[in-house]
Formats: C-alpha cells, sequence, structure tokens
C-alpha cells in the first residue's frame, strides 16, 4: 500500500511507524511534481496548506482515502471526495479524545490578552525601541463582559479560561444542550454583541454555509474587541475589513481569513494591521508539537482501524 504526507515536515515520527506497518510511506517534497508524488497514492495524509479538490484528486487516481487531522474541512470538497468513492478520516465528532487537545484555547487566550494588552507596540526590538509604558497602556479581562460565539470544545474551554481571570461570560450556541453554568446564555447573537467589550468566535464552519456575522453583525462590533481562531468564513471578511480601517475596532486578533488555500485578502489584513491594534497569526492555533503529533497518531489509529474493519 501506497502512503502519502503531503505536508511531511515535523510528522510524528511515532505516526510515520505505525504507517510504515502496513505500506511504504512518502513525504512529498519540491523536488518531485506533485502529479508524480501523487499518481500512486492510495492512502494521502493532509493539513491546511492545499485544498483537497476535484482538480486535486485528478492527479491521484488510485486514492482510496484522505486522513486530515483536523476538526474543520473546509480545505476539502467532500463532495469531490464522495463522487470518487475517495474515504475521509479527520478528527471531527471525537470530542472524547478532542477534550485534551488544547492548542486553539490556549492561542485564543494568548490573542485576546495580547491585544488587551498592546503587546504588538510592547515588544521591544531594535525596530520599536521605545521605552514608553503609557502608549502600551491596556485593560485587563478581569470584570470584562466577553461574549463567546459557539460553545462547543472550544469555547468552553475558552469560558473556562476567561472566568479563571475574572471575566464576566456570556454565550451563544444554537443547539440547547450546550451550557455553561458559570456563563449567561444569550438568545441572540444581537444581544451579544451589544453587551459584549470582547467578542471570540469559536463556532464551528459548514461548507458553503452564509456568514455567522453578516455585515449588519459585523457593525456592531464597533468600538469592541474580537478574535476569530474559528474559520474566516464565519465572518463577513469585507465589512470587518471595512470596519477595520476606518479605526472602528478598540482591537482585532484573526488566526484565520476567508479562502485561505486560494485567492484570499491577506494582502488586505496586512495592510489593515499597519500601525493599528490587530494581530494577524497564519492559522497556528492547533500549531503545536504536542497536539500536532496527538492528532496525527488518532488518525492513523483510526486509519489501522478502519483497514482492519475492510479486511473482516
Amino acid at each position: 500500500m501506497r502512503i502519502g504526507i503531503l505536508e511531511g515536515e515535523g510528522f510524528s515520527a511515532r505516526a510515520r511507524d505505525m504507517l510504515a506497518g502496513i505500506g511504504e510511506v512518502e513525504s512529498f517534497g519540491k523536488a518531485v511534481p506533485l502529479a508524480d508524488f501523487l499518481a500512486d497514492k492510495e492512502i494521502l495524509f493532509v493539513r491546511l496548506a492545499r485544498m483537497i479538490d476535484a482538480a486535486f484528486l485528478d492527479f491521484a487516481p488510485r486514492l482510496r482515502i484522505v486522513c486530515s487531522p483536523t476538526t474543520g474541512h473546509n480545505h476539502l470538497d467532500e463532495a469531490a471526495l464522495a463522487d470518487r468513492g475517495i474515504g475521509l478520516i479527520s478528527l471531527r465528532g471525537e470530542q472524547a479524545f478532542l477534550e485534551r487537545i488544547r492548542a486553539t484555547p490556549e492561542h485564543t487566550l494568548g490573542l485576546i490578552l495580547a491585544l488587551l494588552r498592546n503587546y504588538r507596540i510592547a515588544f521591544l526590538d531594535l525596530n520599536n525601541p521605545h521605552w514608553d509604558r503609557d502608549r502600551c497602556r491596556g485593560e485587563e479581562l478581569f470584570g470584562m463582559r466577553v461574549g463567546i460565539i459557539g460553545l462547543g470544545r472550544v469555547g468552553r474551554i475558552v469560558a473556562d479560561y476567561l472566568l479563571a481571570f475574572g471575566a464576566r461570560v456570556a454565550y451563544t450556541d444554537p443547539r440547547p444542550e450546550a451550557t455553561h453554568a458559570d456563563c449567561v446564555r444569550c438568545d441572540s447573537l444581537v444581544g451579544l454583541l451589544r453587551a459584549s467589550t470582547l467578542v471570540v468566535m469559536c463556532a464551528s464552519y459548514e461548507q458553503g454555509a452564509p456568514p455567522l456575522l453578516d455585515a449588519g453583525l459585523v457593525g456592531l462590533l464597533e468600538g469592541k474587541y474580537f478574535v476569530n481562531t474559528a474559520r474566516g468564513e464565519l465572518v463577513d471578511e469585507a465589512a470587518l475589513l471595512e470596519l477595520a480601517r476606518c479605526n472602528k475596532l478598540k482591537g482585532l486578533a484573526t488566526d484565520v481569513i476567508a479562502n485561505e488555500t486560494g485567492r484570499n485578502r491577506l494582502n488586505d489584513w496586512l495592510m489593515a494591521a499597519q500601525g493599528r491594534n490587530i494581530i494577524v497569526t497564519p492559522h497556528v492555533g492547533g500549531a503545536t508539537w504536542t497536539s500536532m503529533a496527538a492528532t496525527e497518531e488518532f488518525v492513523v489509529e483510526k486509519l489501522l482501524q478502519q483497514l482492519g474493519m475492510e479486511r473482516k
């Protein structure tokens, strides 16, 4: 069995050893054309760097299974995979396992603190030598009204972190079972946005769904802090950029942008960040050695179980 790892740098050595037990494992390198690499692969491990769509799959005629150690699927054309009879193994729905994967909640908290304490200008170096504490004066989480959009795994963990700081946390989530004893449920996004000083996007995204925050709701972020470590497609990006350019936000941090693997507005975000309390990180929420190794190994274990079932 021919197994390919599309983004092999830092891939778990244990996971690779497990894969070696069922076939020949090869990592993609730039010295080999992508089409040549994919031509004989039956199983492919992917991360987030490429869109796995029909055009990509045309190069992989023997592909049987795509493995993606992610909860989000917006880098995967699930219809194209289904049309070709290609199976998909991911982390979606693996709640028990994901409880111990904390990279994204921790990054979310880091971005929140960075915004409130103006870390972009407070971290000094030769290009920013200004020893001036007053220009870095910020705000505290203690007592702040924080609204979380989406109380799934990440949202609930972020809520716990914020509560430990003494923040007053509210949330919205369409699922009645999504509850938190120490947080206040808001019945509407409008109510949550109006009542919050800091808004944190933690919702899940379904491919093709409209933004949760349309242009009208984005307008309610004026004068507030906003953090998004979920998906860029959850927000009307053009409206959010306009709000940022007009200096109508207290601060904004985003680890995600819309259409990350295709034509996107990254340059617009980088320009908007100049001279403003805006932080853009390259979807690093889940990118820790610990979490990535654990998720890769878990997905390999799922693959082995599936292959074992197929042999029966």
